[in-house]
């Protein structure tokens, strides 16, 4: 079982029938993961090289500026940033505005980590807020 297939059955409440937005994404491969069980999954990032024809039927993939994203005001259920935030960590303050704007009230932003940078700058910055949940560092944000 891959990783992201063990984080989406950890996230599964947040996950099942709901639209969800994953920040950064990267490859992909928890957008793929969570495709299995969301009712659409949308996935962001900067550079469109590394996805390799990954697709669902519910999978979309734009390229965009978390920092400034186009969708709608509560959007989405679910905000994910999956070994994303070394790489977004300058940024967090307008990306985290971004990502409450387009989370719908009842939503969770969730930031998670197991690579060394992501977990040293996550600890560095959410402290007691990030919590270890099986290999996962996780930090949960409402809005």
């Amino acid at each position: 079982m891959r990783n992201t297939d063990i984080l989406v059955n950890l996230l599964i409440a947040d996950i099942e029938n709901k639209a969800i937005l994953e920040v950064a994404c990267g490859a992909a491969d928890f957008s793929l993961s969570a495709s299995a069980y969301a009712d659409s999954v949308y996935s962001i990032d900067l550079d469109a090289g590394r996805l390799n024809g990954r697709h669902a039927e519910n999978l979309h993939f734009q390229i965009m500026d978390a920092s400034n994203m186009d969708y709608a005001d509560d959007t989405f259920d679910t905000v994910v940033l999956y070994n994303a935030f070394a790489h977004i960590q300058s940024q967090w303050i307008e990306i985290e505005r971004e990502c409450k704007r387009v989370l719908k009230a009842e939503g969770v932003i969730y930031i998670v980590g197991t690579w060394k940078l992501d977990v040293h700058m996550m600890m560095d910055l959410f402290g007691d807020k990030a919590k270890w949940q099986n290999q996962f560092l996780i930090v949960k944000i409402t809005k």
